[in-house]
């Protein structure tokens, strides 16, 4: 099941300190020319290339593994090179078809091993030039990448070459997908220099273009699409920190699916927040009562019932310290990190009745939240926390 190596990579280096001999004139390894102080530790990239051939013909040869070949010098002592598997590249067999691209031809990972066959080549170098002299010594050079590739660049100027198939589900991406064909035939789209990360190269005639989203939820975007077209082999788990982001991506990228499973996860949050009325702290100790688990911050009402198992800081501390009363110091003090905002739309039923704000008891008498934290918590949640009209034609802001 292994694919055939058409390349490998071989770092080499004595073993040892060559304290055990010189190989001065060893057979067959050393030409005419060779300076005196350039012929300890000196071989021939062909020699080793053979040697290695035939130890590990047939065989399975794995990035960092390491192999000894052994050399007899002019006086039939033995001395050792250590080969290390630094790079493989394995054979082609892909048509170009979906159908038969395998995940790892799709998402142009690195293969890390394979079979040695007789077509196998071997790139011979010197892992420290001043230890050891290889004639004839070469490094593989880099590869290239495949002709049905788009240039993404983020919305942070990074740049993602990525398969035309991983795109394909991606709606708004069609143009850059069947760039070159059908009624796109005489398109290739490309960026200004402005728009395009330096990154991306500009010569091989693919296709470029720009996404409104930053690398590492693009990053997870391919992910999550490579386990749609190789379930059997990818899996994805959505956390709920993630939710509105990959949302947002969803959506410019005309990702359908993605955006199916991020509100399933989340619930819709038209039909999951109450938006006609405010929530009294009577109705959250009831729901809390039997089962639920609502908890009060900052004037928000959030439902973290399905989730508290997943809580980083484990599932009983928000139980015993934080319900029916108002917990914005207790979030400051255990969430250094911006990181947990990303939760909240997730998690948000509503808004706590004003009247029982005033009097809501804090998870820390006598402390309250620092200004900096407050601002921040708002920058981020105003966006989406619902106003209600408490009066015709007059709307109530709750920012406590």
């Amino acid at each position: 099941d292994y694919k055939l190596l058409s390349a490998v990579g071989v770092e080499v280096h004595p073993r040892g300190n060559g304290s055990n001999g010189n190989i001065m004139n060893a057979k067959g390894l050393i030409s005419d020319g060779v300076k005196e102080e350039q012929k300890q530790w000196c071989f021939n990239a062909t020699d080793i290339s053979r040697r290695l051939i035939n130890q590990t013909f047939r065989s399975i040869l794995t990035v960092n593994e390491y192999i000894v070949v052994s050399f007899p010098d002019e006086n039939d002592n033995i001395h050792e090179l250590v080969c290390r598997i630094s790079e493989v590249r394995t054979q082609e067999e892909n048509d170009g078809t979906s159908r038969s691209m395998t995940s790892a031809e799709a998402t142009m990972d690195d293969p890390y091993r394979g079979r040695v066959d007789l077509g196998t080549e071997l790139y011979i170098y010197p892992s420290d030039p001043k230890s050891v002299t290889v004639l004839g010594g070469r490094c593989l050079p880099k590869g290239k990448l495949p002709e049905d590739v788009v240039h993404v660049t983020t919305s942070d100027m990074e740049w993602f070459p990525v398969r035309r198939l991983l795109l394909a589900p991606c709606i708004k991406l069609t143009k850059y997908v069947q760039a070159g064909r059908g009624k796109y035939k005489n398109e290739i789209p490309t960026l200004s220099d402005e728009e395009r990360s330096e990154d991306a190269p500009t010569d091989d005639g693919c296709p470029h273009c720009k996404v409104p989203i930053d690398c590492c939820t693009f990053d997870r975007v391919l992910l999550f699409i490579t386990s749609l077209l190789y379930p059997d082999e990818h899996s994805f788990a959505l956390d709920l920190s993630e939710v509105n982001a990959l949302s947002s991506a969803a959506d410019a990228l005309g990702l359908q699916v993605l955006d199916d499973l991020c509100q399933s996860q989340s619930s819709t949050f038209e039909s999951r927040v109450i938006k006609d009325r405010y929530i009294r702290l009577a109705e959250v100790k009831t729901r809390n009562d039997h089962g639920e688990l609502l908890i009060l911050l900052n004037g928000m009402v959030l439902d973290i019932s399905r989730w508290i198992d997943e809580h980083p800081g484990g599932p009983s501390i928000i139980p015993t310290q934080a319900l029916n009363i108002d917990c914005t110091v207790f979030f400051e003090m255990y969430h250094v990190s911006r990181q947990a905002f990303l939760y909240l739309k997730s998690f948000y039923i509503g808004e706590l009745s004003p009247e029982d704000a005033v009097n809501l008891r804090s998870s820390a008498e006598g402390v309250e939240a620092s200004e900096g934290f407050l601002l921040s918590l708002r920058s981020y949640t105003d966006e989406w926390r619902v106003s209600i009209e408490e009066k015709a034609g007059e709307k109530v802001h709750k920012s406590f």
